[in-house]
């Protein structure tokens, strides 16, 4: 693999002509198998369809039409026939609110919808489509599409409306050629070719649908994808598949723990890939000691189109431990190909090695800028092409090669009194001291009137015993006073959390309004049912 072999993905799909009967996907529901395409059966279900969206609904260059469905085997045969014709696909989250997907599909000026049909039933009429195509129908044959558009390199094919932590999401535009030169740097980086892999996460996320559909097809790979995450089948689909790399996100692999996973149980598998949110120290090593399956920890985001990092998966048991536990964080690995990274201080200027910064990040994936947005996107991407992602971090140099780690989000991270504190790393401490919280205690800085911001803490429990209070309280008091959390809030409230399993603080930031003027001693107290009405 020298370089993408593929500019979009009209060339993606005459090149797949080659792969013939060779298995291109395979669906799961649970144990039982939803259905398989070759290559050349997905080839003319593509045409079929794409033929179908021109002649029935005059799909045109440059139309956005919007995806609302959890994983089906259809979904991938309607992005490629969007892509084909020039539209743009949006995918929508299941999961969300009827309002976030209006909002989404207004903002979009989405003219159709591909859902299911109990879904499609829950879309406000607010949303005024022209269309609505049940993507769970039969797929069918049917003649090509009479003429298609010619270079579509540098068409929008995706919007994807992050998960954002205050006011509306922001639509990432994304290339074609980002999501194929994506796919390919993946491709290169874990040296896929003609390889299976197994998706369990949805395909209208990021991560999914880089890192899986899009670098399966690059490599004329087979992608396994199912409905969702069964930690009791996933072993089982693995075998009866033979997949030999999958991916998931850190908090999913207790689930994996709870299931008794071994690398004994899963012969084939090579690696799993984490992404998309914080993978601690512990866990990573909790992880691969018990079931003896390496992590390999990637790093990107939508606006880079979905990875800029990954730890190298050739390396020696000893290189591999020290990556992953040697440092406060495990590290995200090294820019793939195609990808430049720096860290940024305050001032803009590169960070000497391991002081922390911004990540920065530019390259053959970096997005071609919020839809429809022009004051955000000019924020995020600078004069020179770096893209600012707020995530913070440092870089170390180990060996001839250049590591990069991940240590927060620079906008969570807490102000008090001018000095600057990382929640997690104030998470981190406490559960030294109190391990059985982890995934069940969130740290983030409120407002005060008196610091500027305060630091409070959350517990996701429906009460605190008189032993886990002592050791938490004995944790929090041996901390230094500025970092120190002030107010302790419990409560059988779910962690507020994205579809991918990163922490909202800011949303749970008007869990501690009532405190905002609160001076002096530890306080610990119930959660106010009214300020989760509120948040």
């Amino acid at each position: 693999m020298n370089g993408p072999s593929a500019r979009d993905i009209g060339a993606l799909l005459e090149g797949m002509g080659r792969y013939g009967e060779r298995s291109a996907l395979t669906f799961y529901r649970g144990r039982s198998v939803g259905g398989r395409l070759s290559y050349r059966q997905l080839a003319a279900a593509v045409d079929a369809l794409a033929g179908r969206l021109q002649r029935e609904h005059g799909v045109q260059p440059g139309e956005r039409i919007a995806m609302l469905t959890p994983n089906r085997l259809q979904v991938p045969v309607f992005v490629l026939a969007l892509l084909r014709l020039g539209a743009v696909v949006v995918p929508l989250n299941p999961g969300a609110a009827a309002e976030e997907w209006v909002y989404a599909l207004t903002h979009s000026g989405a003219r159709g919808l591909c859902a299911t049909r109990d879904l499609a039933a829950r879309v406000p009429a607010a949303a005024r489509l022209s269309f609505t195509l049940d993507v769970e129908a039969p797929l069918s044959d049917g003649d090509p599409p009479s003429a298609l558009p010619g270079d579509l390199a540098d068409r929008i094919a995706v919007v994807l409306y992050t998960s954002g932590t205050t006011g509306h999401p922001k639509g990432v535009s994304l290339r074609q050629r980002n999501l194929l030169a994506n796919g390919w740097s993946m491709g290169l980086h874990f040296e896929l070719d003609g390889t299976t892999q197994f998706a369990v996460l949805p395909l209208y996320h990021a991560h999914a649908f880089g890192f899986g559909l899009m670098t399966a097809l690059c490599t004329g790979g087979h992608l396994v994808f199912s409905e969702k995450l069964d930690p009791f089948v996933w072993g089982d689909v693995i075998r009866a598949e033979g997949v030999q790399v999958t991916s998931v996100v850190p908090t999913l692999l207790p689930m994996l723990l709870a299931a008794a996973v071994t690398a004994e149980k899963v012969p084939t598998l090579r690696q799993i890939l984490v992404s998309s949110a914080p993978l601690s120290r512990d866990l990573a090593h909790n992880f691969e000691a018990r079931t003896g399956i390496p992590l390999i920890q990637g790093w990107g985001l939508s606006e880079y189109t979905n990875f800029a990092c990954c730890v190298p998966v050739r390396a020696s048991a000893s290189d591999h431990a020290r990556w992953i536990g040697d440092w406060e964080v495990p590290s995200v690995g090294h820019a793939l190909a195609g990808t430049e990274v720096r860290v940024l201080g305050p001032d803009g200027v590169p960070a000497e090695e391991g002081v922390r910064g911004e990540l920065v990040v530019r390259g053959h994936s970096l997005m071609a800028g919020y839809f429809r947005d022009p004051e955000n996107t000019a924020r995020a991407i600078d004069a020179q092409g770096w893209l600012h992602t707020g995530d913070e971090g440092f870089f170390c140099r180990d060996d001839d090669r250049v590591l990069y780690f991940v240590t927060g989000r620079i906008k969570e991270i807490i102000i008090r009194d001018a000095e600057k504190y990382s929640p997690l790393q104030i998470e981190r401490r406490l559960l030294e001291a109190v391990p059985e919280l982890t995934g069940r205690i969130v740290v983030l800085g409120f407002p005060h009137e008196g610091h500027g911001e305060e630091v409070g803490a959350y517990v996701e429990t429906a009460a605190i015993d008189e032993s886990l209070d002592q050791r938490l309280r004995a944790a929090i008091v041996a901390m230094p006073a500025g970092p120190r959390p002030k107010v302790i809030l419990y409560g059988e409230q779910a962690i507020l959390r994205t579809h991918t399993g990163k922490v909202q603080r800011r949303k749970m930031q008007r869990w501690f309004l009532p405190w905002h003027g609160h001076h002096g001693a530890l306080v610990l107290s119930k959660l106010h049912p009214d300020a989760i009405v509120n948040s």
